[in-house]
């Protein structure tokens, strides 16, 4: 899926694309366990997102790894040309910041747990697939924005518009099982993916896409109904009688 890879050096690239997948297979060649998350990592899993009107211009790059491995990557990114935020690497157990002095941007990593609007745990997801994490995670990751965006919408609606959706442990399909699996003990992130979920169908309506808008509702569907039809916890109900006259999600910018 991805185009012809520039070589490996110890400087970093140019293109977010490139600088992705330069990344992760050296970090590959070096035994560590790293993969790609965010718009560059979509990218690669969605030939959709390659053209018009669905393609842009990325900005950072994003990576996850785990706590085993992470003194390992700091100084690995050093070696490929990355400078750390020590101050924000030493205060913060789930991530890792770095930034690129030739490009002027951002790398940034999870370490074993995505944080956001929601969180989860990604510790036994991050070799699952390779160059990214599993699809489903990268939906999720969209879909878990409370305030969501038209981009982000977009990005959602090209996943599904290249992957199937069923209880499938296939890497290339979006597994219901295990986004249902993590709505189901908690209320709070239940809501906002379903929300989400009728966003995208209303922007199907709204918007003339190049897209199979039949196949794409269906499969929003297909989600949805694992979801809602997939039994709760006792700790989702009770947090679903308090419901919105509680907020249910984080103001990441404000954390």
């Amino acid at each position: 899926m991805a185009s012809e890879h520039e070589d490996t050096g110890s400087e970093p690239l140019a293109d977010p694309l490139d600088e992705g997948r330069r990344v992760v297979e050296a970090a590959n060649e070096e035994g560590l366990l790293v993969r790609s998350i965010g718009g560059t990592a979509i990218w690669e899993h969605a030939e959709t997102m390659h053209d018009e009107p669905f393609a842009r211009n990325y900005r950072d790059v994003d990576f996850v790894t785990t706590r085993e491995d992470k003194d390992a990557v700091i100084e690995f990114m050093l070696g490929l040309g990355y400078e750390q935020n020590e101050r924000f690497n030493t205060m913060h157990r789930f991530q890792l910041e770095f930034q690129d002095p030739i490009n002027e941007r951002k790398a940034d990593y999870i370490v074993d747990k995505f944080r956001f609007c929601h969180s989860w745990s990604l510790r036994n997801r991050v070799d699952i697939d390779y160059p990214t994490v599993p699809i489903e995670d990268l939906l999720l990751s969209k879909l878990q924005i409370a305030e969501i965006s038209d981009r982000d919408i977009r990005d959602i609606i090209a996943m599904f518009n290249d992957h199937p959706v069923g209880s499938d442990v296939a890497t290339d399909a979006i597994d219901t099982d295990y986004i249902s699996g993590l709505c189901r003990s908690d209320w709070g992130l239940y809501r906002t993916t379903t929300m989400n979920l009728d966003r995208v169908e209303s922007y199907l309506t709204e918007e003339d896409l190049p897209v199979d808008e039949a196949q794409l509702s269906d499969r929003v569907a297909a989600l949805r109904e694992a979801i809602e039809t997939e039994p709760k916890s006792i700790r989702w109900k009770l947090r679903s009688i308090v419901g919105e006259r509680k907020q249910w999600y984080r103001r990441p910018e404000l954390s």
